[in-house]
C-alpha cells in the first residue's frame, strides 16, 4: 500500500573560492535552524532579505559526514527494504553539486559513504542480494552510456515491471563498495574525457547513476527491486540560457509544488531527463534534494532561483511504497497479451488501421518481454560480463581505456605494493630467523663435534667408568636430537622463504599484466578493429538493402502503369514490344552479372577474412612457441644453475665433514704421539738412569780391586 511523502529538501552553502576571493565578494547567505536567509547585496549590502524554511540547512563547516548520516542513511535502509530512494543535486554551475557527491581524500562525498553504508548492512543480513549499476548523462537531449560508450540507439521506455528506463544503457553487477566507487569514479572520467570543452560540458550536462538493488530471502520468496539514483543535474543558469531540459525540469516542478498550478498536467514528457525523474518528482520515489548555493554576493541571482525552485521542490508529494518483484505474473500476462493480439490479427485484415496499431502494440509487448526475460539474477551475470568486454573495446576504440581505467590501475597497483611491502617485512624477518638458526646449528655441531672428540679420547684412555661413558653417550645423543630438530626448523624457515619469494613474483608479475592489459593489449585492439568492420559491414548491408527496396519499389511502380495502360485499353505495337523483351532482357542479364559480381566479392572476402584469421593465428602461435622457447631456455639455464648449485652445497658439505673428520682424526693422533713423545722422555730417563747407575758401579769395582 502506498503512503504519502513529501519530497524532502535541505540547503547546503559551499565556502567561497579562489575567484570569489580575487574579486573581494561577500557574504550574502545566512543559515539558523531550518532557516536560510539571503539578502540582496542592492544599495550597499542592505537590501531585502528573503527567508527560505527546508527540512535542514548546512553551512560550509559542516562535514559531508554528518550530512550523510543525518539526511542520508536513514534513506540506504529504506532502499534495502525495497523503496526508491532518489538523491538530487541541484544549483548553479561550481556550486558544489558534484563535490558532494564525490567528496575528496580528507573529506569523502556522498556516494563513497553510501557505497561503504549499503554493503555493509548487505553484508550483515542473511538475505541474498544483486547489485548492479549503470551511469547515464544527458547531453543536449542526447543520452550517452558513460560506463559502456557504444554508439547504438538509446530510448526511454516505460516497462510494466521496471517502470520507466533508459533502454540500451548497460548495467554491470557489483560485488563490493570499492567495486562500486570505481565505477561511479571511471564514469565521472569517461564524462570529462568525452568533453572538448569541459567547463561548458559540466554545464551542461546532467549525470544519473543508479544503483539497483535486488533482495530475495534464502528461499527465493519476498523478492523486491529497488533504485538509487544519483542525480547531478546541469547548472541552473541554463534556465535563463533558455536550456530545454532545464527549463523542462523546472517547469515539471512548478507544476506539482506551486499552490497555484498544482493538480494541473505535468509536463514530464517534454525532455528526457524529468522523464527518467518521474519517480523521484511527485512518483514511487524517497527523495532528497540538496538545493546548492554560494555564499557570494554576485552569485545572488542564481541562488535566489536556486532556492525559490528548492521551495517548489518541497511542496511536491511523493506516492512511495514497497516494490515486491512480480516478474513471474509480468511475464505471464505479457505472453497472454500477446497471445491475444496474435489471435486477433490472424483473424482480420492487415491493411485495417485498428490492426497496424494492434501490429505496433504487440512489437512493444514483444519487446517488454523480452526486457523481462532478462531480469532474472544468472541472466544479469551474464549480460554484465558480456558488457564488461564490450565495454573494453568501446573505450579503446575511442581511446579512453587508459584515461578511464588509469586510476583504478594505479589503485590496484597500490595495494599490490603495499601487499609486496608487507611480504618485503615479512621477508626480512624470516631472513634474519634464517641466519639465526644457522648460526644455532652451527654451533650445535662444533659442539657436537667437540663432544665426541671428548668421547673418543675418553675411551681410549680407558680410564673412563661405565658411568661416565653411559652420561657421554647419552649427551651426544641429546645433542644430536636438538641439532636434528633445529636442522628441521630451519628447512621449514627455508620453505617459508620460498613461498614468499615465489608470492612476490607472482604479485609482480599481476602489476605488469594490468599494466600490459592497458598499454600492450594487441588482442584488444584486434577485437577493436574487427568490431568496427562489422559496424562497417552492417552499414553497408543496410545501403544495399535499402537499394534494393528502392529498386523494389520502381519495380511495383512500373508494374502498376503497366496495368493501368492495360486498364485503359492501350495496346503496344510490334516494334515497342520488341523493344521492351530487348531491355527485358539486358535487364536480366545485367542482374545476373551483378550477381555474379556480388558472389564474387563475398567469396573474395571469405578468403581475404581467412587469410587475415589464418595470418593472425600464425602470428600469436609462432609467439607462443617463441615463449615456450625462452621460457624452455630459461628453465634450463635455471635447471643447470641449481644443479651445478646442488652439486657445490653437496661437494662443500662433502669438503666439510672430510674436514671434520680430518680434523678429528688430527687431534686424536696428535694426542696418541704427545702421549708416545712421553713415553720415549721416560724411557729415556730411565735408561739415563740405568746408564748413571751402571757407571757407578763399574767405579766401585775398580776401587775394590786396586786396594
Amino acid at each position: 500500500m502506498a503512503t504519502k511523502e513529501i519530497v524532502h529538501v535541505i540547503a547546503r552553502c559551499r565556502p567561497f573560492i579562489d575567484s570569489e576571493n580575487g574579486k573581494g565578494a561577500t557574504r550574502i547567505v545566512k543559515m539558523s535552524g531550518d532557516k536560510t536567509t539571503l539578502q540582496n547585496p542592492l544599495h550597499g549590502g542592505a537590501g531585502k532579505e528573503t527567508t527560505f524554511v527546508f527540512d535542514a540547512n548546512y553551512f560550509w563547516d559542516t562535514k559531508t559526514s554528518q550530512i550523510f548520516k543525518e539526511q542520508c542513511e536513514p534513506l540506504v535502509k529504506k532502499a534495502l527494504n525495497g523503496i526508491n530512494v532518489a538523491f538530487l543535486a541541484y544549483g548553479q554551475t561550481n556550486s558544489g553539486k558534484t563535490h558532494l557527491f564525490t567528496g575528496s581524500l580528507q573529506n569523502p562525498g556522498i556516494v563513497l559513504m553510501l557505497n561503504k553504508s549499503l554493503f555493509s548492512h548487505i553484508n550483515e543480513s542473511t538475505k541474498k542480494y544483486l547489485v548492479t549499476v549503470s551511469h547515464l548523462e544527458i547531453l543536449d537531449g542526447t543520452m550517452s552510456d558513460l560506463l559502456n560508450p557504444h554508439s547504438d540507439e538509446m530510448k526511454i521506455r516505460d516497462h510494466p515491471n521496471l517502470g520507466i528506463y533508459a533502454d540500451g544503457l548497460s548495467e554491470f553487477v557489483v560485488h563490493s563498495a570499492e567495486q562500486l566507487a570505481n565505477y561511479y569514479e571511471q564514469g565521472n572520467r569517461a564524462r570529462k574525457a568525452g568533453a572538448s570543452d569541459i567547463k561548458r560540458h559540466k554545464a551542461r550536462a546532467h549525470g544519473i547513476f543508479t544503483i539497483t538493488i535486488e533482495l530475495k530471502n534464502q528461499d527465493g520468496s519476498d523478492a523486491t527491486r529497488s533504485r538509487i539514483q544519483i542525480i547531478d543535474l546541469a547548472g541552473s543558469e541554463g534556465i535563463q540560457n533558455e536550456d530545454g531540459s532545464l527549463v523542462a525540469f523546472v517547469n515539471v516542478i512548478k507544476a506539482l509544488g506551486n499552490p497555484k498550478t498544482k493538480g494541473g498536467h505535468v509536463p514530464y514528457r517534454n525532455a528526457i531527463v524529468t522523464r527518467l525523474l518521474q519517480d523521484a518528482l511527485g512518483g514511487n520515489c524517497s527523495t532528497l534534494v540538496f538545493a546548492m548555493v554560494s555564499p557570494a554576493d554576485t552569485c545572488y541571482n542564481e541562488s535566489l532561483n536556486t532556492l525559490e525552485h528548492a521551495q517548489y521542490c518541497r511542496n511536491i508529494e511523493n506516492s512511495v511504497r514497497k516494490n515486491v518483484d512480480d516478474s513471474t505474473n509480468v511475464r505471464d500476462k505479457l505472453r497472454e497479451e500477446i497471445s491475444e493480439l496474435r489471435e486477433k490479427l490472424s483473424s482480420s485484415s492487415l491493411t485495417e488501421p485498428t490492426s497496424k496499431d494492434d501490429v505496433a502494440r504487440m512489437q512493444e509487448l514483444i519487446k517488454d518481454l523480452q526486457v523481462a526475460k532478462r531480469q532474472t539474477w544468472e541472466e544479469k551475470q551474464r549480460l554484465s560480463l558480456q558488457y564488461e568486454q564490450d565495454r573494453k573495446l568501446n573505450l579503446a576504440k575511442k581511446g579512453l581505456l587508459q584515461w578511464v581505467m588509469a586510476d583504478t590501475v594505479q589503485r590496484d597497483n597500490k595495494e599490490i605494493q603495499e601487499r609486496m611491502v608487507a611480504m618485503q617485512g615479512e621477508k626480512d624477518r624470516l631472513q634474519s630467523e634464517y641466519r639465526e638458526k644457522r648460526k644455532l646449528v652451527d654451533s650445535l655441531k662444533e659442539d657436537l663435534e667437540l663432544r665426541i672428540m671428548d668421547y673418543t679420547k675418553m675411551a681410549e684412555s680407558g680410564k673412563a667408568t661405565e658411568g661416565e661413558t653411559k652420561s657421554k653417550v647419552n649427551a651426544i645423543h641429546d645433542l644430536k636430537g636438538t641439532v636434528k630438530k633445529e636442522q628441521e626448523h630451519l628447512k621449514d624457515v627455508k620453505k617459508q622463504l620460498k613461498e614468499l619469494q615465489d608470492r612476490q613474483k607472482k604479485e609482480k608479475e599481476d602489476m605488469r599484466s594490468q599494466q600490459s592489459d592497458l598499454q600492450h593489449n594487441s588482442e584488444l585492439r584486434r577485437l577493436a578493429r574487427q568490431e568496427e568492420r562489422k559496424k562497417l559491414e552492417a552499414e553497408n548491408a543496410f545501403m544495399l538493402e535499402d537499394e534494393l527496396d528502392r529498386m523494389k519499389m520502381e519495380v511495383d511502380h512500373q508494374k502498376a502503369e503497366i496495368q493501368l495502360k492495360n486498364a485503359e485499353g492501350f495496346t503496344y505495337s510490334k516494334e515497342d514490344a520488341m523493344q521492351l523483351e530487348i531491355n527485358l532482357s539486358r535487364e536480366r542479364e545485367e542482374r545476373r552479372v551483378v550477381t555474379m559480381q556480388l558472389q564474387a566479392i563475398d567469396a573474395e572476402k571469405k578468403l581475404v577474412l581467412g587469410e587475415l584469421k589464418e595470418a593472425y593465428d600464425k602470428h600469436k602461435e609462432e609467439l607462443e612457441i617463441q615463449k615456450l622457447q625462452n621460457f624452455q631456455t630459461f628453465r634450463n639455464y635455471r635447471q643447470v644453475f641449481e644443479e651445478q648449485k646442488v652439486a657445490l652445497e653437496q661437494r662443500y658439505r662433502a669438503l666439510l665433514e672430510d674436514a671434520v673428520q680430518d680434523a678429528i682424526f688430527l687431534s686424536g693422533r696428535n694426542s696418541e704421539l704427545e702421549q708416545e713423545n712421553q713415553d720415549l722422555k721416560q724411557e729415556i730417563a730411565n735408561l739415563k738412569d740405568k746408564v748413571s747407575m751402571q757407571s757407578g758401579r763399574r767405579g766401585s769395582t775398580s776401587s775394590s780391586s786396586t786396594g
